[in-house]
């Protein structure tokens, strides 16, 4: 009896394995165009401009606009398929030269069907690296679990205010 249950418990193992077959990760895939870039992976999508303006030039500006539900004028914006999500990034650059990138997060709402606010903030500040003029700055996001996602932002004028601003990402799957 003892053999006929291991022997049954063996067998339903093996027929279990049988159907199992080993998924390959999706590739990352680059877009580059003139003015934008598209990244997708792990089903969530970043799309950017390329020369993206920086409305804000201070925290407390940014800080307001992000909280407010009305969309702001993104330059980067994230598509999560789990959560569902929309998550709008800006730029900021204060007079110290640091680059403040601010957030607006926007969830799926399943019986309406629609994207809903539900939070604005800070996401960051990164300080410009040293020596370099225009301003530059190297800002790390996460495209996925396993999709590192790395923009260097350059200043498009050597001085403050900076208005725009030149992204270019580069991804490490």
């Amino acid at each position: 009896m003892r053999r006929a249950l291991v022997a049954g418990a063996f067998a339903l193992v093996i027929l279990a394995t049988q159907g199992i077959e080993a998924v390959a990760p999706r590739p990352v895939v680059v877009t580059m165009e003139a003015d934008r870039f598209e990244i997708t992976g792990e089903g969530n999508s970043l799309t950017g401009l390329r020369r993206a303006p920086v409305p804000y030039s201070s925290v407390t500006d940014v800080a307001a606009a992000v909280r407010q539900p009305r969309p702001v004028a993104a330059a980067l914006r994230l598509v999560r398929a789990a959560p569902p999500q929309v998550i709008d990034y800006v730029w900021c650059v204060t007079e110290e030269g640091q680059l403040v990138v601010g957030r607006q997060v926007r969830t799926l709402d399943v019986p309406s069907g629609q994207y809903v606010f539900t939070e604005g903030d800070i996401k960051r500040a990164y300080p410009a690296l040293e020596a370099t003029i225009p301003w530059t700055w190297i800002v790390s996001m996460s495209l996925g679990r396993e999709i590192a996602l790395t923009l260097e932002v350059r200043a498009m004028t050597p001085r403050w205010p900076v208005r725009a601003v030149v992204v270019a990402p580069s991804v490490t799957p």
